[in-house]
């Protein structure tokens, strides 16, 4: 800010501010003008006049109060709504009425302090330094620290005196590099698994048997919450914008009915058929908690949106002859999938309008998308796992070290900002993805 200390006339007029002297206020405000523009001079008196209104009238002084608004209030065109609402109230009897309530003035010490936030917005930095204003560099500080320590992955992570002698580093203790746990309901190979967006659940599906629903104690520990029945198998699963709805899908074969289950109640919501008995990819349209709308698609031609209700599904729309292998709802109503022909494609079942984004160099197996719906990232069955810009359209890094080949791999983002990489083959790898 260029200031060593503050004005004296800050250190002032926050101190009568805080104690509710408004008269000592206002004159300390008509010495700031050879610092502070004639409109936020005007501005900064409006609300301390208004405090003073307030005042007067709750101390019964309303012919003050009435002397205020007619001679001292400013008389700018944009206050005139403001002067006219004050003026009804010299009309109503503050015991009865909480006039701060319905003014918003500022009554306790603490709502006074808010005011002068208010107020220093309108000052310059070089007269009052604003609030805080230490505690909030050394809160940047820490954060700054956290996207720097390359292995730091915990939002809660409980702010250490330290790092203001030294740099923070977190220890491989901190890092989710060993089992905490071990799920045994399944007697057969698991095959996916999916946290709920609302990060309570955790749905798991093996080759045969039921599904499994798990509810989130900490990070580390997970308790049996509900046995989805009804099926042989599961070999995808995809969860419902608020984490109500689980849609299930079997592999191939004359099973591979995609079976909507609600959670909480361990009950089928509805079945959508798959008359191709071929294995279906699908996912949730984001918020579609009044009317669920469910998007699936398969390797036959067949990619449809539905409209999902209790014990009935309605098609809403579809496009033909696409062999689709991977599918993802985005927030602004579009749908990305990748065919067979190594392409993710964006379509908008609204106006049946498509476009191609990013075109492979060899046959995409899955996609992931990251929360804020900007990048990408694609296991492919010969050149590994490709990090996208979606908006750009451009490829930004190929991750080595991780073959895939045969295997089907569901890579995924993890972290608070999602900077890390979890995926593999016959191992797993993280990777730190602040160095791109």
């Amino acid at each position: 800010s260029g200031c060593r200390l503050e004005d004296t006339l800050a250190v002032r007029l926050r101190e009568y501010i805080v104690a509710g002297e408004w008269d000592h206020a206002l004159g300390i405000v008509d010495k700031m003008s050879p610092f502070v523009t004639s409109l936020n001079l005007l501005r900064i008196r409006e609300k301390l006049y208004e405090e003073k209104f307030v005042d007067l009238l709750g101390k019964e002084r309303v012919l003050e109060a009435l002397s205020l608004l007619t001679v001292d209030f400013p008389s700018d065109p944009a206050f005139f709504d403001r002067r006219n609402f004050l003026a009804t109230l010299l009309y109503v009897d503050p015991k009865s009425v909480d006039v701060c309530a319905k003014t918003g003035a500022h009554r306790t010490e603490r709502e006074r302090n808010i005011l002068v936030a208010e107020i220093q917005q309108l000052l310059p930095t070089t007269v009052m330094l604003p609030c805080n204003r230490l505690e909030k560099l050394l809160m940047q500080s820490w954060k700054m620290q956290c996207r720097e320590c390359y292995l730091h992955v915990r939002e809660d992570f409980d702010v250490s005196p330290d790092y203001i002698l030294e740099d923070h580093q977190c220890d491989w203790d901190h890092f989710p590099m060993f089992t905490s746990q071990v799920l045994t309901k399944h007697t057969d190979e698991v095959w996916c698994a999916a946290f709920s967006r609302c990060g309570k659940y955790l749905a798991t599906g093996s080759r045969s048997g039921a599904a499994h629903i798990w509810k989130i104690i900490n990070e580390s520990t997970v308790e049996p919450y509900k046995e989805l029945t009804g099926r042989s198998s599961s070999s995808l699963l995809t969860w419902s914008d608020d984490g109500a709805l689980l849609a299930v899908s079997a592999a191939e074969g004359h099973l591979a009915d995609v079976h909507v289950y609600d959670v909480h109640n361990g009950v089928i919501f509805c079945v959508v058929e798959n008359r191709a008995n071929d294995s279906t990819v699908m996912s949730f349209v984001p918020n579609s908690s009044i009317t669920y709308r469910l998007v699936c698609a398969d390797q036959m031609g067949h990619f449809c949106q539905y409209t999902l209700s209790k014990n009935s599904v309605k098609s809403e729309g579809k496009f033909e002859g696409y062999r689709i292998r991977a599918v993802h709802c985005l927030r602004n109503g579009s749908v990305l999938a990748a065919d067979t022909h190594n392409r993710v494609r964006s379509y908008r079942f609204s106006d049946d309008s498509e476009i191609t984004l990013i075109e492979e160099l060899s046959q995409i197996s899955t996609f992931v998308v990251d929360k804020s719906e900007r990048r990408v990232l694609i296991d492919t069955k010969l050149h590994g796992l490709r990090l996208w810009d979606l908006r750009t359209r451009t490829l930004i890094r190929s991750f080595v070290g991780a073959p895939h080949h045969d295997f089907i791999i569901h890579s995924a983002f993890g972290g608070p900002e999602q900077s890390y990489i979890a995926t593999g083959s016959t191992g797993i790898f993280f990777i730190d993805n602040s160095l791109l």
